[in-house]
């Protein structure tokens, strides 16, 4: 398997981290705590910038919380931040890792692909 390099350097740019932050607020249903951090926002991106950058990230605690609608069910989240590293790993190590071992076919869940 072919080595890629340099993958960790793509996850602390600004431009990156930014779009990570736009898609998390966007997909977040807890409007009060999105509303909050898109306050702060170059706040909160500077803040994750430093700490990717000098690999200090340690995750965060998970959120855990009940709700009874329609049925009662466990619901267990991640807090704003690591929702955001979540992302970028994904999207800068994972994929370009990932992806060019996968078959052609198999286009499901994968962006710009179609099935031909």
């Amino acid at each position: 398997m072919k080595r890629i390099g340099n993958l960790y350097e793509n996850i602390y740019d600004f431009k990156n981290i930014a779009s990570a932050f736009n898609e998390v607020c966007t997909n977040t249903k807890n409007k009060h705590k999105v509303g909050r951090f898109r306050e702060y926002k170059i706040i909160y991106i500077a803040r994750i910038y430093g700490i990717l950058k000098n690999r200090n990230y340690v995750p965060g605690k998970y959120n855990v919380f009940t709700i009874y609608e329609p049925k009662e069910r466990r619901i267990i989240s991640q807090n704003m931040q690591d929702k955001i590293v979540n992302h970028l790993v994904a999207r800068h190590i994972l994929y370009p890792a990932i992806l060019p071992c996968l078959l052609d076919v198999n286009v499901a869940s994968r962006k710009g692909l179609r099935n031909k």
